[in-house]
């Protein structure tokens, strides 16, 4: 993907998100209310995908206020991450989120093998 088709892709996909809230690409933000399995597995997704050279959000916020676990802006991807919330629970979010984007649910202990390291 050329580098101008690259930028203008991510410009599509933050006009979906709500500009009150910050924006600190390929960083994470930690949210205490989550379990350190769910925030290792966020950290972990970010940096492989920042590792793809790929523009990564954690915690985005979108216009009606939904918040996403890993937000991909490259691919209009959204990764949730499961740790404590059931498979059935997660497709309650189907609709939650703008329909341009994919939804894609990852176990936290399918995301943490660290047999890689």
């Amino acid at each position: 993907m050329k580098k101008y088709d690259k930028q203008r892709r991510i410009n599509q996909c933050m006009r979906l998100l709500d500009t009150a809230f910050r924006t600190d690409f390929n960083t994470v933000r930690i949210n205490v209310n989550n379990t350190l399995q769910h925030e290792l597995a966020k950290c972990k997704l970010v940096y492989e995908n920042k590792k793809e050279g790929k523009t990564v959000l954690t915690e985005a916020v979108f216009k009606n206020k939904a918040r996403a676990d890993v937000l991909i802006l490259d691919d209009f991807r959204v990764i949730e991450v499961l740790y404590s919330e059931k498979e059935k629970e997660a497709l309650s979010k189907l609709g939650y989120y703008p329909p341009e984007l994919d939804l894609v649910f990852r176990k936290t202990e399918e995301v943490l093998k660290w047999d890689d390291l």
